[in-house]
């Protein structure tokens, strides 16, 4: 829900905007001076602030927009000023105000002038968390963590690292990293871009994309030239052109917006772009290499993702095994991450044989990612210096054998109840499965697997799998 303020000395002008807005169910406050409206953002968090430019001066609705402005800047300001009133809505704007509208306005034009409103200020979060991830990031660089922390003996890992040192040392191919959620691929682009002797000193960049709309994307990527956009105060470098020289990592490129496919394989064909607004071509060096958990050829046949990108980022296609499959691994991954968290706890456990193996049943959904987040949850919840089997916060899977059991005892029940029952089951190890792999972070949880977090809240609490 969000919480707007409508700033308008008329009542009736305010009754008549808060019964428009309210039907949105939006969280409306009303003022009838600048004061009134000072005060109440002193104790609320405004979403928007809908600001008539007289109050009863056109001076007194300047000065809250300055006021808005300097002391609650992530507050955006949609002003309202006479019909055909051009100089004062250029005054406003100066002052500070995102937009403005003329008070004979129509419904639809005002609430879609608030949608967009509130649209612009999620963005500026989002730019501002995307900076605070940039900051991270160099932090990151700034260790200087130039040998690889994939930890295996198996022969799959052993093939992976020997495929990483030449790919790194050739210091431009393409690289398209695949398997499943927490094996480790940021970890072997991380490693790629160390061992890269002509990119190793400059920026490492990683890029979420799954958790960018495309508009902020683009952005983000290719920049924006100032006034490009409603928000665009400033210019802004993107990360493609301030990774000149390094590597930029595109981490969940089968979400990358197919409108935006184009633009990406011209950048690595061409290694040139154009900022948003611009119309300056710009050259920058960097090496892409791009990681995904789904399918991408199948999202290909679908017309989901652009078949001649997919190409020039399959240039060398590394698959890293599920934990499941190298469980031999799960002792030595045991003893890196005890180390780690050791230093960081200052507290020590030990892990008896009959854990080792109890850990080595497991099929760990959430590969590595999740070996690490039970092993560090240890720490803080063993009583005892030694882990115990009612210490562990992990389900063992149903083996092959209880898995036919299963399915062999269907045969005894009607068709119908027999696919219900099975439905049900998997069912519930899909949502197992992802409840693990996520963290329980049931939003995520419910955008993965295409339901509502209403839906998937009920179905976690129905199977019990929080307990």
């Amino acid at each position: 829900m969000n919480r707007i303020l409508i700033v308008d000395d008329e009542q009736t002008a305010r009754k008549g905007l808060f019964f428009i807005v309210k039907n949105q169910k939006d969280d409306i406050f009303e003022a009838e001076n600048k004061e009134q409206a000072k005060k109440l953002m002193k104790v609320y968090d405004f979403d928007l602030a809908i600001v008539d430019l007289r109050l009863p001066k056109e001076a007194q609705g300047l000065e809250l927009i300055k006021y808005i402005r300097t002391a609650y800047s992530l507050t955006p300001v949609l002003v309202m000023t006479a019909y055909g009133s051009v100089e004062s809505a250029v005054r406003a704007m100066k002052a500070g105000a995102q937009d403005f509208i003329t008070k004979d306005f129509t419904r639809e034009e005002i609430l879609m002038k608030i949608k967009s409103m509130l649209e612009m200020r999620k963005l500026w979060f989002e730019n501002i968390r995307l900076t605070n991830q940039v900051k991270n990031l160099k932090a990151k660089v700034n260790q200087k963590n130039q040998e690889s922390v994939i930890i295996g003996e198996s022969p799959e890992i052993k093939k992976i690292l020997n495929i990483v040192s030449r790919v790194g040392e050739d210091n431009d191919t393409t690289v398209l990293i695949t398997g499943e959620s927490g094996t480790g691929k940021e970890l072997i682009a991380r490693s790629i871009h160390f061992n890269s002797p002509d990119r190793k000193n400059s920026k490492y960049v990683i890029v979420d994309i799954s958790n960018m709309p495309s508009t902020l994307l683009e952005s983000q990527l290719f920049g924006h030239q100032k006034g490009s956009f409603t928000s665009a105060h400033e210019r802004h470098i993107g990360l493609f052109e301030q990774a000149n020289g390094g590597t930029v990592f595109l981490d969940e490129i089968g979400d990358f917006p197919l409108e935006l496919q184009i633009k990406l394989l011209r950048f690595i064909q061409e290694k040139a772009f154009m900022r948003v607004g611009g119309d300056k071509i710009i050259y920058s060096d960097v090496r892409i290499i791009a990681a995904t958990n789904k399918d991408v050829e199948a999202m290909v046949r679908n017309h989901q993702f652009r078949e001649d990108l997919f190409y020039r980022l399959n240039v060398v296609r590394l698959h890293l095994p599920a934990l499941r499959e190298r469980k031999n691994d799960i002792p030595l991954l045991l003893s890196h991450f005890q180390q780690q968290i050791e230093t960081k706890k200052n507290k020590q456990l030990f892990f008896p044989e009959n854990i080792i193996a109890k850990m080595r049943s497991f099929d760990w959904p959430g590969n590595v990612r999740q070996l690490k987040n039970v092993i560090e949850s240890l720490y803080v919840t063993c009583a005892d210096p030694e882990v115990h089997e009612d210490d562990l916060l992990f389900e063992t899977t149903l083996t092959s054998t209880e898995d036919r059991n299963i399915f062999s005892s269907l045969y005894n029940v009607p068709l119908k109840e027999a696919k219900a029952n099975l439905t049900e089951n998997f069912e519930k190890k899909f949502l197992k499965h992802h409840y693990y792999l996520h963290n329980g972070n049931i939003s995520i949880i419910a955008s993965k697997v295409g339901e509502s977090r209403e839906s998937i809240s009920r179905k976690i609490k129905k199977y019990g799998i929080k307990e």
